[in-house]
């Protein structure tokens, strides 16, 4: 494929771990998160800085970056002990301000100690003797990477954790009655969203080998509540379809104008074009497809698991 394609599903899968990430405490925990750019800019600057200051590499800078994300994820999921819905979003929207001035102070901070207005920059990681210098050399990383977090958090859906989230999505006080701990599931929510959220941010800071405050504003985190909305709620395949929807249409569109030879005309409206196409996309999910791309997924595999039938057959259950 040319490298405009690879570059464009090098974004999905980075977006991808971001929306699992996500989908983890809203999709299936049910706690309402505003601010998931926080625990992206973590991510990506604590990369950054462990380089500037400590020569730290790529492959250690994850895990402490994950780290650093879970500990963001522990402050935030405090207040969730209290509060639910819209209370608790404001308050993740809060914690994405502090996260965000703190990083611009520290930006601010590097750059006037190096006498320079530029982002932080990394340089392009190594993985033994593999350089990850190019688009090419960066996808066999990123899909095995995406596939390791899409593994775990399919299986911990599956464990004693991820059934204490899903019990608290569905009814927080019957959860609590059957013997859920709530407040741990609560936490711990928070703390698994801000490890997946922080190591996606390090990945793409020494993916674009650059870092600026200004790449975390709301619009990210409501670009990755519109991911796990479009892809469908509380399904990690749909983190994966919805993340590569958002992420790879502005691209399509601006890819489909350059081909139809309309750049002349609408070359100055792209944007705008792309977003209304995001904003149309996203309203016309919310009125017709509430169960987003994965339930439109099962509709069309059940159709041809029971074809030439309209109808499942009936079966006697088996002792």
């Amino acid at each position: 494929a040319s490298s405009f394609f690879i570059n464009v599903a090098n974004f999905v899968l980075i977006a991808s771990v971001g929306a699992l990430g996500l989908q983890v405490v809203t999709g299936i925990a049910g706690q309402l998160s505003l601010g998931h750019a926080a625990f992206l800019a973590t991510g990506s600057f604590l990369a950054a800085g462990l380089h500037l200051h400590f020569s730290l590499p790529f492959t250690l800078a994850l895990p402490v970056a994950a780290l650093g994300g879970a500990a963001l994820g522990l402050v935030a999921g405090l207040p969730a002990l209290r509060l639910r819905g819209l209370y608790l979003g404001i308050t993740t929207l809060a914690v994405q301000s502090v996260v965000l001035t703190v990083a611009l102070r520290y930006q601010t901070y590097q750059q006037d100690s190096r006498g320079t207005g530029a982002d932080l920059t990394v340089p392009a990681p190594t993985l033994g003797p593999i350089v990850l210098n190019n688009a090419a050399a960066w996808y066999p990383f990123l899909i095995m990477s995406t596939i390791v977090v899409v593994a775990w958090t399919s299986n911990t859906r599956r464990s004693v954790l991820g059934r204490s989230w899903v019990a608290l999505r569905e009814g927080e006080v019957a959860a609590e009655a059957l013997g859920v701990p709530v407040r741990k599931a609560k936490v711990l929510a928070f703390v698994t969203s801000g490890a997946i959220g922080a190591i996606a941010g390090a990945i793409s800071a020494y993916y674009f080998r650059s870092v600026s405050v200004e790449d975390f504003d709301l619009v990210v985190s409501v670009e990755y509540l519109a991911m796990i909305i479009i892809g469908g709620l509380g399904t990690v395949h749909g983190a994966v379809l919805g993340a590569t929807f958002v992420t790879a249409t502005p691209f399509i569109v601006g890819e489909l104008v350059l081909r139809f030879g309309l750049q002349p005309t609408l070359g100055r409206h792209l944007r705008s074009i792309e977003l209304g196409v995001f904003a149309v996309a996203t309203v016309a999910f919310l009125l017709f497809e509430p169960r987003g791309l994965s339930g439109t997924w099962r509709r069309v595999r059940a159709y041809f698991e029971r074809w030439p039938y309209g109808f499942i057959d009936v079966q006697r259950s088996q002792r």
